[in-house]
């Protein structure tokens, strides 16, 4: 099986850059094409709104805030790409994050699904909620895990 198209999970975090970068490598090398997605967590914005942290309007202000600051990663992502002749497109999507990362990646049939590393979970409770560990474990592809920033950055400076 050829490997063609990657999804790559980003969120809106300098980290997130580490794990395009790997995914542009990978897509180069592979000569296959990248769809980026970010997602607007929107049940945190619900939950946000029922404990009555936010009020409505606050709530609003923040989802566009959020869809801002997607948008703005999203085309920083496509424009790295680019630079590396590597093919990208990008969804901004809102919903619960994991769902709707595990439901495009079924959706557009990915071949590969790239990651950013899962953070250390401290209790068994954790793995049921974290949504990088849900992303993982409900991929219904192949998972590239995204480690060692200082060799990702030496591999993406190689592309031509």
């Amino acid at each position: 099986m050829a490997i063609k198209h990657i999804v790559l999970s980003v969120a809106a975090a300098p980290v997130s850059l580490i794990t395009a970068k790997y995914a542009i490598y990978l897509a180069k090398a592979l000569q296959a094409k990248i769809t980026a997605i970010y997602v607007v967590n929107e049940k945190v914005l619900q939950e946000l709104l029922k404990s009555r942290i936010f009020v409505e309007v606050e709530a609003r202000d923040y989802e566009r805030d959020l869809e801002e600051q997607g948008g703005l990663f999203l085309e920083r992502i496509k424009k790295m790409a680019e630079s590396k002749g590597v093919e990208c497109s990008c969804m901004l999507l809102k919903g619960g994050i994991h769902e709707e990362v595990v439901n495009k990646t079924r959706e557009l049939g990915a071949d590969i699904l790239v990651m950013g590393e899962l953070k250390e979970l401290l209790s068994r409770k954790e793995v049921f909620y974290d949504e990088g560990e849900r992303i993982f474990r409900e991929s219904p592809c192949p998972v590239v895990v995204v480690k060692n920033p200082a060799e990702v950055e030496k591999l993406y400076k190689e592309l031509i």
